[in-house]
C-alpha cells in the first residue's frame, strides 16, 4: 500500500504508510509476542500523531473524500476517538457514506476474532486479527471495545447470538419474585451503543421465547426473529404464531407470522439473508430456514445419520450451510450441497488428547484456510483459541494475551467479526 499524501511532510507520510503495512487489524499478527506488542503500540502513536498533523491541516481546502479515504484505514477504536476532536471530524465520520465504506473495507481485511463475556454490571468486547499460519508459539493481542452496562444488576446473558454485520443481539434475563423477565438487547460492540426491544405480546402466555437476529442485505435491514415455544421439550406445541420486527432508526414494532409449532436448539446463523437454527418438534430433528427479507419460513430435512442435537454448531461453510459435532474424538462434517448432505469425518490426532485432554471446546467456525476454530467456554489464564487444519490434519493453539483478571467467566468467541461504526 502507498498512499501520497501532499499536505503532509516527507516523514509523516512515511509513518503513515509504514503503520497501514505493519498495523495488524491490515496484516494480521506478529508471530513474536514482543514483536506484536511493539508493533502495536507503534501503530497506536504513528496514528495519534498522523491525526494530530491531519487536524492542524483540516481548515485547509482538503477534499472531503480524501479524508473518507484516510479514515477508512484507521482502525475502528481510533475512529471512535476521533469523533470527538472537532465537529468537522465528527460530522464527516458519522456520515452514512463513511460507516458503509468502513463496514465494506472492514470485511475485506484480515478476519477478526470477537470475545465478549459479563463481569460485574458489564459487558465487554475484545477482539484480535485471527492468525495467518498459527503455531504454538503465537500469541494474540486483544483490542478493547467499549464497555456496555448492563439494563440491571441482576440482569445476566441468556442468550448470544452470532454477530451480524458488527451488531449482536442478546438476550438477558433476570429471576424477580419468582418470575423470569426476559429482554432482547442490540448492541454495536464498537461504538458501544445498545437499544432495548420492547417486549413482544404473544397471545399465548407463559411461553419461553428465543430471539434471532438476521440481516437483508438487499434492503439493508436488521430484523429480529422472535420464536415462542413450550418450556419443555418433546411437550405438545401448540404455538402457531410467532413476531418479527425490523430495527430502523432505534425504532422496533413487532409483527406477527405464523410458522408450524417448534422448540428452538441451536443458535442463529445468517447466510446471504436466510436464517438458519436447530430445532426439533416431537422428536422429530430439523433446520429451520427464515428468509430474512421475504420473512418467509422453510425446513430442511436432517439426514438419518446426522446427529442433530445441541451439540451441533451450525457454521458458514465456504458460503454454504455446514453443520459440525465434536464427539469421542471425531468431528463430523456435514455441507449442505444442491444434490443433499455431504458428509466428512476426521478423527482427531493423538496430539489432541495430550494438548486438550478432558477439556470441553466449543466449535467456534472454520476459516476460509480450512482451520476449524474451537474456544475454551470459560476464561482461563493461559487462555488459548486451538485450530485444526482440516486439509493437513495438523493441530495447534494459540495464546490470548489480556484475560488474566477475568478467570472463570463464561466467554462467548465468534469468528469473522466486521467492525460496524454506524450509531444505532
Amino acid at each position: 500500500m502507498n498512499l501520497d499524501f501532499g499536505f503532509i511532510g516527507t516523514t509523516d507520510r512515511r509513518s503513515l504508510n509504514f503503520a497501514l503495512e505493519t498495523d495488524s487489524s491490515f496484516r494480521g499478527f506478529a508471530p513474536s509476542s514482543k514483536l506484536s506488542t511493539y508493533c502495536r503500540v507503534s501503530m497506536e502513536n504513528i496514528v495519534q500523531q498522523f491525526l494530530e498533523v491531519l487536524e492542524t491541516q483540516v481548515e485547509r481546502d482538503i477534499p472531503i473524500d480524501l479524508l473518507i479515504d484516510i479514515f477508512s484505514r484507521v482502525p475502528a477504536k481510533t475512529i471512535a476517538t476521533s469523533r470527538c476532536i472537532s465537529k468537522l471530524w465528527g460530522s464527516i465520520l458519522c456520515r452514512t457514506d463513511f460507516t458503509e465504506l468502513f463496514l465494506a473495507m472492514s470485511s475485506t481485511r484480515p478476519r477478526r476474532l470477537l470475545f465478549t463475556f459479563e463481569a460485574e454490571d458489564n459487558i465487554f468486547f475484545f477482539s484480535s486479527p485471527q492468525p495467518r499460519n498459527p503455531d504454538d508459539n503465537s500469541s494474540l493481542l486483544l483490542t478493547r471495545y467499549q464497555v456496555h452496562r448492563k439494563q440491571s444488576p441482576t440482569d445476566f446473558i441468556y442468550k448470544m447470538n452470532s454477530p451480524n454485520h458488527g451488531f449482536i443481539c442478546r438476550q438477558d434475563r433476570r429471576v424477580d419474585r419468582g418470575k423470569m423477565l426476559d429482554t432482547i438487547v442490540i448492541c454495536n460492540p464498537v461504538t458501544g451503543e445498545s437499544i432495548s426491544l420492547p417486549k413482544g405480546k404473544p397471545k399465548i402466555i407463559n411461553m419461553e421465547t428465543r430471539p434471532y437476529f438476521g440481516y437483508d442485505s438487499v434492503d439493508k435491514q436488521f430484523k429480529v426473529l422472535c420464536i415462542y415455544f413450550e418450556k419443555i421439550p418433546n411437550t405438545p406445541n401448540t404455538c402457531y404464531e410467532h413476531q418479527v420486527s425490523t430495527l430502523e432508526d432505534g425504532v422496533c414494532l413487532w409483527r406477527t407470522i405464523q410458522c408450524k409449532p417448534h422448540y428452538p436448539e441451536s443458535s442463529g446463523l445468517c447466510i446471504d439473508g436466510v436464517l438458519y437454527y436447530t430445532a426439533r418438534h416431537m422428536r422429530v430433528s430439523m433446520i429451520v430456514c427464515f428468509d430474512v427479507r421475504f420473512e418467509k419460513f422453510n425446513f430442511i430435512d436432517i439426514d438419518e445419520c446426522m446427529l442433530m442435537t445441541s451439540h451441533c454448531t451450525l457454521i458458514n461453510y465456504k458460503g454454504k450451510l455446514g453443520a459440525f459435532t465434536l464427539l469421542f474424538g471425531r468431528l463430523e462434517l456435514w455441507v449442505l450441497e444442491d444434490a443433499g448432505w455431504s458428509k466428512n469425518f476426521y478423527t482427531l490426532p493423538p496430539l489432541w488428547n495430550n494438548v486438550v485432554g478432558r477439556t470441553q471446546l466449543n466449535i467456534v467456525g472454520v476459516t476460509d484456510r480450512n482451520e476449524v476454530v474451537l474456544s475454551l467456554p470459560c476464561l482461563m489464564d493461559p487462555f488459548y483459541v486451538y485450530y485444526y487444519n482440516l486439509v493437513s490434519k495438523s493441530f495447534t493453539r494459540v495464546q490470548i494475551q489480556g484475560f488474566g483478571v477475568f478467570k472463570y467467566k463464561k466467554v462467548y468467541t465468534f469468528l469473522d467479526y466486521d467492525e460496524n461504526l454506524k450509531h444505532m
